[in-house]
């Protein structure tokens, strides 16, 4: 196997007793280890903060590997799936680089870590990625102290110290700075869908034509993903109900920008627009509001 050491099979084995562990701290390491072991081994890394519209992008990945490679696309390029594929198809991880319930301060790389790899971070806006993970959290988390969090009110839980909004833009601030990184951006996705993915086959070094990225883009539509994951469509278990019957516990929302500002009162959405441009590196867009 490709990129296999010692190091990465104890840490493989780890995440795997310890999801026999209840609790957040057993999920923040059991996570933690196991993508440390397949980032060592895979060759291009695809990096986001959680609830950035990264299922959207993987799908569309995922039908590319499947015109290219021969892939199942409804396993989404699951890691493991990846590392069991023949040597021409390209091992891409998917990761979001940490637990999502870390303050501001807990977020840090090491650049070391993705040397000599090919590094994409998808960015979103940071007050609609905390209002999508309140909706995945209320609706899809089967873990009690995420639950607990999403029973304050929306405009407190933007603002909380594990994953809100200063920790969202600590991780898109370390990751906008890492040496030879592309930023593409989940609005630009949404915008024009055929030249972002264009842009992410280039930066990951994916031979594709024009009717692939066509053909890609119109599997992965919103409406359609909505559809396929309504009938059960896909085998890995990211894009399938949390619960049976519950819209709401759906992976697959609304998909648009901006929307923060319609969920939360005035006075929250210009704080976090303050904080924004103050804090955010403005080469990811959106210090103007963008």
């Amino acid at each position: 196997m490709r990129g296999q050491s010692f190091s990465n099979v104890a840490k493989r084995a780890a995440a795997q007793l310890l999801r026999l562990v209840p609790g957040s701290a057993a999920l923040r390491i059991k996570r933690d280890l196991r993508d440390g072991a397949w980032l060592a081994e895979a060759e291009a890394v695809v990096v986001s903060y959680p609830k950035s519209g990264r299922t959207f992008v993987r799908a569309m990945l995922a039908r590319l590997f499947q015109r290219r490679f021969g892939l199942d696309e409804r396993g989404l390029l699951e890691f493991p799936l990846l590392r069991r594929a023949p040597a021409a198809v390209p091992r891409v991880l998917f990761t979001h680089a940490g637990d999502a319930m870390r303050r501001a301060d807990e977020i840090d790389l090491d650049p070391s870590h993705y040397a000599g790899k090919k590094v994409v971070l998808i960015a979103r806006h940071p007050g609609d990625i905390a209002v999508s993970r309140y909706h995945h959290l209320k609706h899809r988390s089967r873990d009690k102290a995420r639950q607990r969090l999403a029973r304050q009110p929306l405009d407190g839980f933007v603002w909380a110290a594990e994953g809100g909004i200063p920790s969202i833009v600590a991780f898109l601030n370390r990751f906008a700075a890492l040496p030879a990184v592309t930023v593409i951006r989940y609005e630009d996705f949404l915008a024009q869908p055929e030249r972002s993915l264009r842009m992410l086959t280039d930066a990951l070094g994916l031979r594709v034509d024009t009717e692939d990225i066509a053909d890609a883009v119109d599997f992965a539509r919103l409406p359609n993903l909505r559809e396929r994951e309504r009938e059960g469509y896909f085998t890995s278990p990211r894009l399938r109900r949390a619960h049976r019957g519950d819209e709401q516990s759906g992976k697959v929302r609304r998909g648009t920008s901006g929307g923060y500002r319609a969920q939360l009162d005035p006075e929250t959405a210009a704080r976090i627009d303050e904080f924004i441009r103050e804090k955010l590196d403005p080469r990811l867009g959106y210090s103007t509001g963008g």
